[in-house]
């Protein structure tokens, strides 16, 4: 008798993707949500795509913003990787992200508009 593995394969292509600042516009962010533009970066290739994170929780959270450059990522992902894109994986790279200088200097200009809504918890990782 022959048995056959037939499980997916554990995601871990986001320990070999770079994650890199492209921009922040404060302005397309609301009290409750931050949106940074970042690249992902595998050797040559990369693409575009936007980290939301929820502000109003006692900790942070985030991931890849379902938008236009959505679909983009989930092919890179597949191409590059021969993985699907896993939420658990958009968080992962998001959490990456936060450990950044950029993303840090990005908080703290969100802090300076939004005051009231940045508790002592999420100040004190700046």
């Amino acid at each position: 008798m022959i048995l056959k593995n037939n499980r997916t394969p554990v995601s871990n292509f986001n320990q070999h993707v770079e994650v890199v600042f492209q921009n922040f516009d404060l302005e397309r962010c609301d009290e409750k949500t931050l949106y940074i533009a970042v690249v992902l970066k595998h050797g040559t290739h990369q693409v575009v795509c936007d980290f939301i994170y929820i502000i109003d929780q006692q900790e942070i959270y985030g991931a890849i913003s379902i938008n236009k450059h959505y679909e983009k990522v989930r092919e890179f992902v597949h191409q590059h990787f021969q993985q699907f894109l896993l939420y658990s994986d958009e968080m992962k790279l998001a959490k990456k992200f936060m450990h950044t200088h950029s993303f840090k200097q990005c908080l703290q200009q969100f802090a300076k508009k939004y005051p009231t809504i940045i508790s002592s918890k999420i100040i004190s990782a700046i």
